[in-house]
């Protein structure tokens, strides 16, 4: 009996070790998240992609359009609607995520753009919409 407990034990050991090896690996090589409240972004050359969390109600008809970025430097690579966890409040807002990518271009020197979003209904005029600024600096990780 007791050789099998020590079996069980051990077993029990290395599946928590293998999971908290993936968990560690995910979290090294999970992509930043920048909200509104943080819209300072640090892109370094060894990990270039980004995402953008914008809070977003599409029951209303507004969505998140992008309207200025360097494509130069960076290029939009998804965008797409997380609901909210709670499943029971009809209409509740959720988040736009929108992952970006720096180009290659962008880390050989240190350089500095914005990318600017507008929350609006897309047959209404822009002119009053809300908008968002995001400043992005890239640096090149040696």
């Amino acid at each position: 009996m007791r050789t099998f407990t020590k079996a069980l034990m051990l077993c029990a050991i290395m599946g928590c070790s293998v999971v908290y090896a993936q968990n560690a690996k995910q979290s090294a090589t999970a992509i930043p998240v920048y909200q509104q409240e943080k819209p300072i972004i640090m892109v370094s050359s060894d990990k270039p992609s980004f995402v953008i969390k914008l809070k977003s109600n599409p029951t209303t008809g507004y969505s998140w359009f992008l309207r200025e970025f360097n494509s130069s430097l960076v290029e939009p690579v998804k965008q797409h609607f997380e609901a909210p966890t709670d499943k029971k409040l009809m209409g509740a807002p959720g988040y736009e995520l929108w992952t970006f990518r720096a180009k290659p271009a962008a880390f050989l020197v240190p350089q500095q753009t914005t990318i600017r979003f507008v929350y609006a209904r897309p047959w209404e005029a822009a002119d009053n919409s809300t908008q968002v600024v995001f400043k992005v600096t890239t640096t090149k990780k040696e």
